[in-house]
């Protein structure tokens, strides 16, 4: 399984707070919880179809990189859990 949170700066504290948490299972299905539209959002990959990783196409490679899809640190992706193998990316 992998969990995903992304989280943003909270304007009220130092910190930063969890708006979205993507859940990939063992099984590859995969929910998406929070205010983020992750399922509209593309990872540029050159691996992937026409350049272009999404998360339905695979859950676990966009987990995974779904670092390179928040650049500009408004939204931070911290990978909190990856129980899956290494070679399970695609």
């Amino acid at each position: 399984m992998i969990t995903v949170e992304f989280r943003e700066r909270d304007p009220n504290s130092e910190g930063r707070r969890v708006v979205a948490t993507l859940t990939v299972a063992d099984d590859r299905t995969y929910t998406v919880a929070g205010a983020l539209p992750l399922e509209e959002i593309s990872i540029l990959d050159r691996a992937a179809p026409g350049g272009r990783l999404t998360l339905a196409a695979d859950p676990v490679r966009w987990a995974r990189k779904s670092h390179k899809a928040f650049r500009a640190g408004y939204i931070v992706p911290v990978i909190t859990e990856d129980t899956l193998p290494a070679d399970v990316e695609s």
